[in-house]
């Protein structure tokens, strides 16, 4: 029995993760946790919400509330999702509680004491519209090396090179938009380059690592490792405890990969055997699993290691670093600060858990990027996931139940094509296991997959539909074999589909939990006579059309929960709107046309992805839409008793809209005081509604009236 830590990187609380997102992290780890589970091996999966991400205070920022309410929401949703995802972590945590903040505060003087951080000037970007430093995040700007336009000043996330803020071409502050300056401040570092040798030496028998994490380790060594500031100018995050550093935090990067040591700790200090976490990081024989996307390589091939070297040389260091790819969605990159990704939460609402995490699997960028596409996800699931897996197993089995008393038949003389069946069987468990070994996740599922394929190849060739009329017998051998080979594939797909393994397995009349058995398992016979629950099939066929124009838009209903006057314009009212799960603060031009007292409590029809702006001082996460002429202007108002969130048109999640881009489309009134959506060439009339009740302008405008 092998001690396996399986940790699995910490998303940020700034919005619901993407399926990029969850390719990387959630789902490769699940699987392999699962699998050693099987195989008997003494598994520990930690993790958790990274609370202090300055992800988190740009989305607060945004939305005019505490970095806590954002952080908390964020939490909240990330654990419900991986629950529903059906990942088993042993502790989901966030860096927010206050276990957490005392170890990495121990880390961090520990390090202090043995010179490994030490205190330095160094230059920071300063607005002087809001008279503060600058976080990275907080300066945008083009990326030197690949000009992306949209780079930070932490890291560009289109090449993923890691960035000081001035060495953006054109820098300026996110929130003002003017260009930041350079003024001294005093931070705290840590000695990186010290650790630059033992790093080289550590890392030299890493060939077993995939080629473009090893890669991109070994070119950062050979450039000569830099000492990096570890605290910041901010007031959300761990506090540097040292007299003095008040205004400063611990910085998000440093903190929050301590929190694969201190979930560790937590995980067992609330199973009452505080000291057990030892036994995974200071066993030799224990090896750790890293599950992260590329953008992090640098900071757990390189940055946590030598953390755990110099904190104590006796704790387990990276086993390996399974990091993926990006799955990109029409040639670019998923960015949740952009507002551009699939939307776990939305594919959850719409498909089964099994259904995402197959075709996570099937296209997992684990050496190069990979492209989703509406129309790719619905092909796998048919084609692969339902017409050869869930076509076998349902053939099979209902095939038994109604030939065969609703039971396992037993099984006679096994033939030659029999006998290869079953050698087939345990050819590909080999086959997926040590794929599964090596982290090679989609060819341990093609291999899985192969099996069923070779059972329906097997299924038609015995064709048990003329055997039941000319040979019982035979007829109930080929069954029994296809049942076994069934009983063998929900084995092997469980640590990929859990909810449909367990579905097949208790058809297949087993009372157990298939995920407390045995890897070697799948070598076994299914006993004849047992009975079978034949239920409806294991998947459903997927209907993708093709994406229309007013998928571009998030158009939701919201709730004017309160509204006060614009600080700095008197035409302007700032308004909190509750759109679903979350409330937004809006700037709306409407203090001419609506008392205060008409505004709260109505609901209106929100833009929620349109890109953030601030409009003479405050930040509008959003829009309200409103029909407008050169006399009036009139809110769309869906149905008094429209739920909150509510679709009205597009989708949840849709990719952020610039202003620019919205002026593109056309809404406008139709008859009646309908609202309907034309598109950009006016062809089509898609009119808004809630269910089956239109939205309508509240007052009375002509039709052709604009909306916006």
């Amino acid at each position: 029995m092998t001690k396996i830590l399986v940790a699995i990187a910490w998303p940020y609380a700034s919005g619901p993760r993407h399926i990029g997102h969850t390719v990387s992290t959630f789902i490769p780890a699940d699987t392999f946790a699962r699998y050693h589970r099987m195989k008997g091996d003494d598994v520990l999966v930690v993790g958790g919400t990274d609370m202090h991400g300055t992800p988190t205070t740009v989305r607060a920022d945004e939305e005019g509330v505490p970095p806590e309410a954002i952080a908390n929401r964020y939490h909240a949703l990330h654990a419900k999702n991986i629950e529903q995802l059906g990942v088993r972590y042993d502790l989901y945590w966030n860096t927010a509680d206050a276990n957490h903040k005392r170890d990495v505060q121990e880390i961090f003087l520990a390090l202090r004491k043995k010179g490994y951080i030490d205190d330095r000037t160094m230059t920071s970007p300063y607005c002087r519209t809001g008279k503060h430093f600058l976080p990275d995040r907080y300066v945008e700007g083009e990326c030197p090396h690949c000009h992306f336009k949209g780079a930070r000043g932490d890291q560009c996330e289109n090449c993923g090179r890691l960035l000081d803020p001035f060495e953006l071409i054109g820098p300026r502050c996110r929130v003002h938009k003017t260009a930041p300056e350079p003024r001294e401040t005093k931070h705290a570092f840590f000695r990186l380059s010290a650790f630059q040798d033992r790093l080289k030496t550590w890392i030299a028998d890493k060939d077993y690592w995939r080629l473009p994490v090893l890669t991109f380790a070994k070119a950062w060594l050979a450039e000569g490792l830099q000492d990096r500031p570890i605290t910041r100018d901010l007031d959300w995050g761990i506090e540097v405890p040292l007299p003095g550093w008040e205004g400063k935090r611990i910085y998000v990067w440093f903190e929050a990969v301590m929190g694969y040591l201190t979930a560790s700790r937590e995980c067992w200090r609330r199973r009452g055997a505080p000291e057990r976490w030892k036994e995974w990081w200071y066993d030799p024989a224990a090896k750790h699993y890293y599950f992260i996307g590329k953008d992090n390589i640098v900071f757990h091939t390189l940055f946590w290691p030598a953390i755990l070297m110099g904190y104590d040389e006796r704790l387990g260091l990276p086993y390996d670093v399974p990091a993926t790819q990006f799955m990109n969605i029409s040639g670019e990159r998923m960015s949740a600060g952009r507002g551009r990704g699939v939307w776990l939460p939305d594919l959850l609402e719409r498909f089964a858990p099994d259904q995402i995490r197959y075709y996570a699997t099937a296209n997992m960028p684990e050496l190069k990027d990979s492209e989703f596409t509406w129309q790719d996800f619905a092909q796998r699931n048919n084609s692969e996931l339902l017409a050869v897996y869930g076509n076998f197993v349902h053939r099979a089995l209902t095939f038994a139940a109604k030939n065969f008393g609703n039971a396992v038949p037993p099984a006679g003389f096994l033939d030659a094509a029999d006998k290869a069946m079953v050698r087939n069987a345990e050819d590909q468990s080999r086959k997926v296991g040590q794929n599964l070994e090596f982290c090679h996740f989609r060819d341990a599922l093609r291999e899985a997959i192969q099996l069923a394929r070779l059972g329906n190849q097997y299924f038609d060739a015995k064709a048990p539909w003329d055997l039941v009329r000319t040979d019982k017998a035979a007829c109930g051998t080929a069954l029994h074999v296809a049942l076994r080979v069934s009983r063998a594939l929900a084995l092997l797909m469980a640590p990929f589909t859990p909810f449909s393994s367990s579905a097949l397995w208790h058809a297949l009349g087993y009372e157990s939990d298939i995920h407390r058995q045995r890897w070697e398992a799948v070598l076994e016979d299914v006993p004849a006579g047992q009975g079978l629950r034949v239920g409806k099939p294991l998947f459903t066929k997927i209907e993708i059309e093709g994406a229309g124009e007013e998928e571009r838009f998030d158009l939701r209903v919201g709730q004017i929960v309160d509204v006060q006057d614009h600080p700095n314009a008197d035409k302007l009212y700032v308004i909190q709107v509750d759109v679903g799960g979350e409330v937004r603060t809006l700037v709306a031009g409407m203090r001419a046309n609506y008392t205060k007292e008409q505004m709260r409590g109505r609901r209106v029809a929100v833009l929620c992805n349109l890109e953030p702006a601030t409009l003479r001082g405050v930040a509008s996460n959003g829009m309200v839409l409103a029909a407008e002429d050169e006399r009036d202007v009139g809110l769309v108002t869906p149905p008094t008793d429209a739920p909150r969130g509510a679709q009205i048109l597009g989708v949840k999640g849709a990719p952020r809209l610039t202003f620019a881009d919205f002026q593109k489309f056309k809404i406008q009134v139709a008859e009646g005081g309908r609202v309907v959506f034309l598109g950009t060439d006016e062809k089509r009339s898609i009119p808004l509604k809630v269910g089956e009740t239109f939205v309508l302008v509240d007052k009375p405008f002509p039709p052709g009236t604009r909306v916006r």
